[in-house]
């Protein structure tokens, strides 16, 4: 009588020559207030390696299989033979070859041991694979995430249960890997309300991490290109024809024109000081404050005006 999660049983008296014998992956040294007794039936302990709790993180432990006479199976993004050790990043799983679908895995970052959502076997669209860890969700209805939020600025995480969650529902939440995860590329995405379908992008950049590209406030650019960010909106975007000033901490030198932490703003002339439209994470300004994540424009943009606020998610690898 031999089974891996066996730890104790119970033998009840012989009938016609049948003897009823009950395996239990728990004890009494495991439950002890779960053991009850019942009439006609014997208890017996197993030899029991597994009591003394020696898997980390809630790994599940199984009698014999190792000289050790136990066997720790991991949670995702766990591993080491008492799964002590934790992953910081779901590149690093990836390339590991620790995947099992796009879910929740347990990563260490800033010494927080967390359920994070990581994109690992299916193609983030234009990010393709290769585990993504996700860093923040942003809700451009609300204000949390606004231009001039302190978030921006600071190592303090948000609703951080949210970052479990992947794309399900309207969840806000910034994780430890805005501050704590190395940066080599980065991938945002929008997804309008009104539609399943999410939109990202890929960016190519090194950086220490993505508050080290944000938090001192200061601009840095990149070159995407207009197109490329318009691609987050598909066919309803719309920015004004001129300027295309893009990266990180795009300010107009008017304090009242358009803004974004992460995205692109125009005007409809070279004057850039007075942007109107963006698309962007992290956003404020003219002609709309409380939009602080998707596309913004007036009637001079390539598309109409339009003002359509959209579910941020932002990735890195």
């Amino acid at each position: 009588m031999y089974h891996g999660t066996c730890v104790s049983f119970n033998i009840g008296l012989p009938t016609n020559d049948t003897v009823i014998c009950q395996l239990s992956d728990s004890d009494h040294t495991l439950h002890p207030s779960d053991l009850k007794l019942q009439a006609g039936f014997t208890y017996r302990g197993a030899e029991n390696p597994c009591s003394s709790n020696p898997c980390f993180y809630n790994g599940t432990c199984l009698n014999g299989f190792t000289p050790k006479k136990y066997l720790c199976v991991c949670p995702a993004g766990t591993y080491g033979e008492q799964c002590e050790k934790v992953a910081t990043s779901c590149k690093e799983l990836y390339d590991k070859n620790m995947i099992s679908g796009d879910k929740a895995y347990l990563l260490n970052l800033d010494s927080v041991v967390l359920p994070v959502y990581c994109h690992m076997a299916t193609d983030l669209g234009s990010c393709r694979r290769g585990g993504w860890t996700l860093v923040m969700k942003i809700d451009g209805t609300k204000n949390t995430f606004h231009y001039d939020s302190s978030y921006w600025s600071n190592k303090t995480g948000y609703s951080l249960n949210n970052g479990a969650t992947g794309f399900s529902g309207f969840l806000e939440t910034k994780l430890p890997s805005y501050w704590n995860s190395s940066v080599t590329k980065i991938c945002p995405g929008m997804r309008i309300k009104t539609s399943s379908q999410i939109a990202f992008i890929v960016m190519n950049k090194e950086a220490r991490s993505l508050y080290s590209l944000i938090a001192d406030g200061q601009y840095s650019a990149t070159s995407m290109g207009r197109n490329q960010w318009k691609a987050l909106m598909g066919v309803d975007a719309t920015l004004q024809t001129f300027c295309d000033y893009e990266g990180f901490n795009v300010v107009s030198s008017d304090s009242a024109g358009s803004r974004a932490r992460i995205g692109i703003v125009n005007n409809d002339n070279d004057l850039c000081n007075t942007c109107d439209s963006r698309i962007g994470f992290g956003t404020g300004g003219y002609i709309d404050d409380t939009n602080t994540c998707g596309n913004v424009g007036p009637g001079s943009s390539d598309n109409g005006g339009k003002n359509v606020k959209t579910m941020g998610y932002i990735f890195v690898q």
